[in-house]
């Protein structure tokens, strides 16, 4: 009987041959990764959706908010950081987390390139920075109108240089919001590089671009021969500047003329725009 109940998975009183049955051991819970307790003193940022703290001597993404650009690019949390704009804190001379958190708070880069850790592989992205949240006057609380003084922001051009529209002050400055998948805004190139050689000298053309991908931006760029200068920020619609300015989501190309004051002077349609950059090219009057 012993033998029988042992093979059947329970256990027998040995006198009275009554099956008991044995309730199996508790087996222990697995262990749950930790990211460690945050550090007292070190900064809490937040860039491109994403929050990052340290935690156990490392800087680690501890939220990423859904649909943000770090959303889309893949980062999630736990990911661990590794490298900041070529800066590294694994190489042979690495900064510390609390050097990385305030460079990240400090920095005013219209990108932040990062290498995260993820178990035994890493991920390379390319986010939105600081700068032009940073740089850029609040949104204003109404809709642009002609007359209206513009809403004034910075960025840097195709080559890195940085440009303000505040340097432009004292000329017709034509901004031009475009998006490279966007057939309207390539129809409207020839019209544009008309314009721009017509009144060149007269007329100032900031193009700001509503590309989320820099290779198809910079390609857009060059292959149509976009005149004038071109800002790229990567985030879209929801970029800084394309929000201080109402670009409607389906409404590119996009146009806003500024009058040598930095006042809207007209807004939307090039054909209609164009009628007015010729009235605001002549030369004004001098009092003698």
């Amino acid at each position: 009987m012993w033998a029988m109940c042992t093979a059947l998975g329970v256990l027998c009183h040995p006198a009275a041959g009554e099956a008991i049955i044995a309730a199996p051991a508790a087996l222990p819970a697995p262990p749950v990764p930790s990211t460690g307790a945050p550090h007292p003193s070190a900064p809490v940022v937040k860039i491109a959706g994403m929050t990052l703290e340290i935690r156990s001597g490392r800087v680690v993404v501890t939220e990423v908010e859904k649909g943000s650009p770090a959303d889309r690019a893949g980062v999630r949390p736990l990911d661990v950081l590794l490298v900041v704009n070529g800066r590294s804190l694994v190489d042979l001379d690495p900064i510390s987390p609390q050097q990385v958190l305030g460079l990240l708070q400090q920095e005013r880069t219209l990108r932040t390139r990062l290498v995260l850790g993820r178990g035994a592989g890493t991920l390379s992205v390319d986010l939105p920075g600081n700068s032009a949240e940073t740089r850029t006057t609040p949104e204003p609380s109404g809709e642009l109108r002609p007359g209206a003084q513009a809403p004034t922001f910075s960025g840097r051009d195709l080559h890195g240089k940085e440009v303000s529209l505040e340097d432009l002050r004292g000329s017709l400055v034509l901004i031009d919001f475009w998006a490279s998948t966007c057939p309207p805004c390539e129809r409207a190139v020839i019209p544009l590089r008309r314009i721009a050689e017509q009144y060149k000298g007269k007329l100032r053309i900031v193009g700001v671009s509503l590309d989320e991908d820099r290779k198809g931006f910079e390609a857009f760029v060059y292959n149509q021969h976009l005149p004038g200068i071109q800002l790229f920020d990567g985030a879209g619609w929801n970029g800084p500047i394309a929000r201080m300015y109402g670009v409607p989501a389906n409404g590119i190309p996009y146009y806003v003329l500024l009058d040598r004051d930095g006042r809207v002077a007209a807004i939307r349609d090039l054909d209609k725009l164009e009628e007015t950059i010729a009235r605001l090219a002549v030369p004004p009057r001098q009092d003698r």
